[in-house]
């Protein structure tokens, strides 16, 4: 009985010793796959502020583009812009 025990024993510290095997090479996996897949969402981070930035200034270069070409209309739509919230963010109740 006892050499069965001790034989239980063995064969469960065999398995617990397979077990943190297992789960250090799972720990050391997902470390990897973090650190991937963290760089992989900064690169595409990156690339969409950058898209982002482009975007912005193409628009900007427009803008200014047609308030050169019409003066007076921009005058006009900016006036009647700042009108309209004013009236929006002035409102008393």
């Amino acid at each position: 009985m006892a050499e069965q025990i001790d034989a239980d024993l063995e064969t469960l510290r065999g398995d617990i010793g397979q077990m943190r095997a297992d789960i250090t090479k799972l720990t050391e996996t997902l470390q990897a796959l973090v650190r991937h897949g963290g760089s992989e969402a900064m690169e595409k981070l990156r690339e969409t502020g950058a898209r982002v930035k482009g975007e912005a200034t193409r628009t900007g270069q427009s803008l200014a583009h047609e308030i050169e070409e019409r003066p007076v209309a921009a005058a006009v739509a900016a006036f009647v812009a700042g009108m309209v919230l004013g009236a929006l963010f002035s409102r008393r109740t």
